[in-house]
């Protein structure tokens, strides 16, 4: 397998210790206990970004509007801290353990990549995710030969099912552009083979359906419609639409059998719609704070504890963002803080599940729209990048960032781990997205 069009440059010792820190680092970010780990990590990169003369240089050149984007969030954010948060300690701290942390993060992908380390980052993603759903899978297996049982809606290798089925649900943006888009005709930068890409994508399907995170699977299905419409109208032009909407109607077909497993599997779909009523009209009870038994169904039975407390907690949420646009002041439970700043005391509530949510209430609505310019500026580069030389890499970074945003209205994503994650990766792209324009442009001018 040869390398990405834009040549073999000549690689240095540190490119290839930049590769296995980057690799290690998204392998083991959403492992527990490996915080002290990713510092060490974060600081090493740092490192070596400060030695790429040539990268900094023309970074502001390049990057601007990414740089203006995520640092001004960072700086908006800073300045709400100190200005209006009702709980400075906890804001400042916050601020610097996530969103400080995520900016250098950022910021070293997007110094650091701008130059060939023998693997795309997006390479990086796929093998880190495929190795994480191994190891998920392996553990399935000994447990059922030595237990007789497989482990459903659990999860070995992260604390929680959202932090496995976030990851996976990014790997599987990767793969998806690589495999429908990597031979388009623009440049190549995966070196995977495709029998490589078809096992990895089984291996985490199979895994994400174990785990049994419903808001996993919407995030899948979220995906695959998404790359479902973009492929149909891609290559239905190119090799016709009878073809295209043939292989594209089979995939769709296999996908859905997994949703509808994951679905028969998860016995809480049946009280679903009634628990997502009660959780809307969530003032009817105490419930939803925690401090009361679960209201009853039509049938006697209690609602889904699960779909309850989250349509309840978007609902309260969106009030208290209503009564008070500006925010509160950022933190991890910055949801719970509010409720007891508003008087719903005493409560047991932390977050509220959407990250948009908690950002409003954190942040106000400025910080909510700060936070989508900065993903749209993400969005618009990876558009330009497929659009003028069909680069399936900013196809990638286009659906990862989506995805982000969509799997933000549901789940509490934009903290710790999965925060860097998003935002190291979408530096990187951009940094190889630059390096990978500059050679066409030379390319071209040949």
């Amino acid at each position: 397998m040869s390398l990405p069009d834009f040549g073999k440059p000549a690689l240095r010792w540190n490119d290839y210790l930049v590769a296995a820190l980057s690799l290690v680092f998204l392998t083991l970010a959403s492992v527990s206990h490996t915080i002290a780990l990713r510092y060490t990590i974060l600081v090493l990169l740092l490192g070596f970004a400060a030695l790429e003369r040539h990268s900094v240089q023309r970074l502001w050149r390049e990057q601007q509007a990414p740089l203006l984007a995520v640092w001004g969030f960072l700086a908006y954010a800073l300045l709400h801290t100190f200005l209006l948060s009702h709980w400075f300690n906890r804001s400042i701290g916050e601020f610097y353990n996530q969103l400080l942390v995520g900016g250098l993060w950022f910021t070293a992908g997007l110094i650091l990549f701008r130059r060939w380390r023998g693997l795309s980052v997006a390479d990086m993603v796929i093998l880190a995710g495929v190795m994480l759903a191994s190891v998920e899978l392996a553990h399935g297996l000994v447990s059922l030969v030595t237990t007789g049982v497989w482990p459903f809606a659990e999860t070995f290798t992260t604390d929680t099912k959202l932090e496995f089925t976030f990851f996976m649900n990014f790997v599987l943006g990767f793969i998806a552009a690589v495999f429908c888009f990597g031979n388009a005709g623009g440049p190549r930068f995966s070196r995977l083979p495709k029998w490589l890409l078809i096992l990895g994508a089984l291996i985490i399907l199979l895994a994400s359906v174990r785990a049994g995170a419903r808001n996993g699977m919407i995030g899948m299905v979220y995906l695959v419609l998404s790359i479902f419409i973009i492929y149909t109208v891609f290559e239905g032009f190119r090799f016709g639409w009878k073809r295209t909407l043939t292989i594209a109607s089979l995939l769709l077909v296999g996908i859905v059998g997994v949703i509808a497993f994951a679905i028969h599997q998860d016995s809480r779909n049946k009280a679903f719609f009634e628990s997502v009523d009660a959780g809307w009209h969530y003032q009817r009870t105490e419930a939803w704070l925690r401090i009361a038994p679960l209201p009853n169904m039509s049938n006697g039975q209690p609602v889904d504890g699960s779909a309850y407390e989250r349509v309840a907690w978007i609902h309260s949420g969106l009030d208290l963002i209503r009564d008070n646009p500006l925010g509160y002041g950022f933190a991890r439970n910055t949801f719970g803080l509010a409720l007891q700043y508003k008087g719903y005391h005493p409560n047991t509530v932390a977050h509220s599940h959407s990250g948009f949510i908690d950002f409003g209430i954190g942040l106000g609505l400025i910080g909510v729209l700060l936070w989508a310019a900065l993903c749209l500026v993400f969005i618009y580069r990876g558009f330009r990048a497929f659009r003028s030389r069909k680069d399936a890499l900013g196809l990638a970074l286009m659906l990862v960032t989506a995805g982000y945003l969509g799997r933000m209205m549901m789940e509490s994503i934009n903290k710790d781990h999965m925060l860097h994650i998003f935002l190291f990766t979408a530096g990187a792209v951009l940094a190889e997205l630059a390096l990978r324009g500059e050679a066409s442009e030379v390319k071209r001018d040949a």
